[in-house]
């Protein structure tokens, strides 16, 4: 859905993996941001850091070796970016 307004771009589908109902309060490693957004995950490992720069995307390591990802939801612009999402699903 925001590919049709901002293109398709690996960030935007990526941000579009975590905006879905279904994964806004979840956990997820690369590999399940890629299989998401179909996106190879070595690429997701890339790009996923912009959007955690800018605190769209928050960060954990249980392990040295593991990276785990979810929406930022304390974030106020996440939630302008949810009803935004939610309003192009509207239609």
């Amino acid at each position: 859905m925001l590919e049709q307004i901002f293109g398709n771009t690996t960030i935007v589908r990526i941000l579009e993996s975590f905006l879905k109902k279904e994964n806004r309060d979840r956990w997820m490693n690369l590999r399940e941001v890629g299989r998401q957004s179909n996106i190879d995950s070595g690429t997701v490992s890339k790009m996923i850091d912009t959007l955690v720069k800018n605190r769209i995307i928050s960060e954990e390591s249980p392990s040295r070796r593991a990276r785990i990802f979810k929406l930022n939801q304390e974030n106020k612009y996440v939630h302008h970016l949810i009803k935004f999402y939610e309003n192009l699903l509207k239609g």
